[in-house]
């Protein structure tokens, strides 16, 4: 009788921990499912005017969520225009819409959501650079022909000198010479790849660093639509005063700037360039 009572209840215990296991297995399942459900509805449409929408699933999709949850806010007042991108994140049944400006000067990202017009929210270079490789390429704003001709000539339509700044630091001066160019130079850049710059000094800071031009500096390789672009000159200052290195930082006129094809030959001058930066600072004051 006693072994009949220890084979049933050891009979029932297996098959309470046989249920018991299935219970787990059940559930574990249903979790992988919920999990699977859960990642599967994460859809975001990326809008361009002129272009069509563009869908991302899957790991593109939860890239872009991610970068967008990490972008910081900034107390940014002003406006920033007309947004590059217009994108919609659709998970789990709710939508959210963010307008996207990712071509700055800076190589940094901005987007707003469309329910919090007040405030914007910063996007590092690193994922900036994310963003533009997953979402659709910038328009051409050209015709044919603009497309077909070639630039002989680079003025200051197609090349636009924005600022200037000079830096000594560690026996050198460090030029900075930042600019932006129109479309049609753009499309010539992108084809031809490699261009240069040249920077010439005026007859007063010659005869401090004993240079009368700087070396040819290689300009950035157009890409991802940007516009906006800079060239940094680096050029010894060995064993000068205190006072040579103040009045090189505070000495900006008559400075010039070439540049050259892939050819090396010229096919631009700009002369005394901080007077062409007070200009567009001038222009600008007067379009906003």
């Amino acid at each position: 009788m006693r072994k009949k009572w220890l084979f049933m209840f050891v009979l029932f215990l297996l098959v309470g921990c046989n249920q018991m296991g299935k219970k787990i297995e059940q559930g574990e399942k249903s979790a992988k499912e919920a999990g699977s459900v859960m990642e599967e509805s994460i859809q975001i449409i990326v809008s361009q005017t002129g272009q069509e929408e563009k869908i991302l699933k899957d790991e593109k999709a939860k890239i872009v969520a991610n970068i967008i949850n990490k972008a910081e806010k900034q107390n940014v007042i002003g406006e920033l225009g007309e947004p590059e991108y217009v994108i919609k994140i659709k998970k789990n049944g709710q939508e959210e819409k963010y307008k996207v400006w990712l071509r700055t000067e800076a190589r940094t990202g901005w987007l707003q959501k469309e329910t919090d017009t007040k405030n914007f929210y910063l996007i590092s270079k690193v994922d900036t650079e994310k963003l533009l490789s997953l979402f659709p390429t910038a328009p051409s704003t050209q015709n044919e022909d603009e497309q077909q001709s070639t630039i002989t000539e680079i003025t200051k339509k197609d090349l636009q000198i924005t600022r200037f700044h000079i830096k000594t630091k560690e026996n050198a001066v460090h030029y900075t010479v930042y600019y932006t160019i129109s479309d049609a130079l753009y499309k010539k850049l992108e084809k031809e790849k490699n261009y240069y710059f040249q920077l010439h000094f005026p007859p007063k800071v010659q005869k401090i660093i004993n240079k009368e031009k700087s070396d040819s500096i290689q300009g950035e390789i157009v890409k991802e639509g940007y516009k906006q672009y800079e060239v940094n000159f680096f050029v010894p200052a060995n064993n000068l005063s205190s006072s040579q290195l103040k009045m090189l930082e505070a000495y900006y006129d008559q400075y010039d700037l070439k540049m050259f094809n892939h050819k090396k030959e010229e096919i631009g001058a700009f002369q005394n360039i901080i007077q062409i930066v007070k200009e567009y600072g001038e222009k600008m004051e007067l379009e906003r």
